[in-house]
């Protein structure tokens, strides 16, 4: 069983240069822009931003996780999830939600379908015997994240601009990214690994 560390923003660099890994679904092209946008203008006056600030708007379809043998190998399991997922519709079930210390993040909430739940119920049971470590609550809670770990300055702009934010009522996932981020977590950077379409023959 995988040991499970609550957080992983002190996790380190592995020999493989990265400090934690993932697997997103990622947002619709407006959407994504929307977010970004908003969060380059959040952190315009910050020298050393969080490094969620350069990954897509995102559901996290599987946990963050660390402590991998070879990448290839978890690209390998990704590679035989996606393969046996049809594409699917990621539902938005309401407007942002501040949370945090002092409202020190902002997140979408998202519908647990059937669809979105077994895709995150297939890839931990693929990727977890593999991980030394998964980060986080393994309940499964679907959300995107528009920013978090934000300070009492950097919130109170980041929701004046939200006020603004149209994101619609979902997107359609029809491939899955492999992130990785590097550490730390401010001044990191997540980056893509792997793209893997889904099963959009079937």
């Amino acid at each position: 069983m995988c040991r499970v560390t609550s957080n992983p923003r002190e996790a380190e660099n592995d020999r493989h240069g990265f400090a934690v890994y993932a697997v997103f679904a990622v947002a619709g092209q407006a959407q994504v822009s929307a977010i970004s946008e908003l969060r380059r203008a959040m952190y315009s006056d910050s020298g050393d931003p969080p490094a969620y600030v350069n990954a897509p708007a995102h559901v996290t379809v599987k946990r963050l996780f660390s402590g991998i043998p070879n990448i290839e190998d978890i690209q390998e399991s990704i590679h035989g999830v996606a393969e046996s997922t049809k594409p699917f519709r990621v539902e938005f079930t309401g407007q942002p939600e501040s949370g945090g210390d002092g409202g020190s993040s902002l997140t979408v909430p998202v519908r647990g379908t059937p669809e979105l739940v077994g895709l995150n119920d297939s890839l931990e049971t693929a990727i977890g015997p593999r991980a030394e470590t998964e980060y986080g609550n393994a309940e499964f809670k679907p959300h995107m994240t528009v920013f978090q770990d934000a300070s009492l300055a950097e919130s109170e702009r980041g929701m004046r601009l939200a006020k603004g934010l149209r994101l619609g009522t979902g997107f359609y996932v029809e491939t899955l990214e492999m992130m990785a981020r590097t550490a730390p977590f401010r001044g990191g950077r997540w980056q893509s690994l792997a793209s893997f379409d889904l099963d959009i023959w079937g």
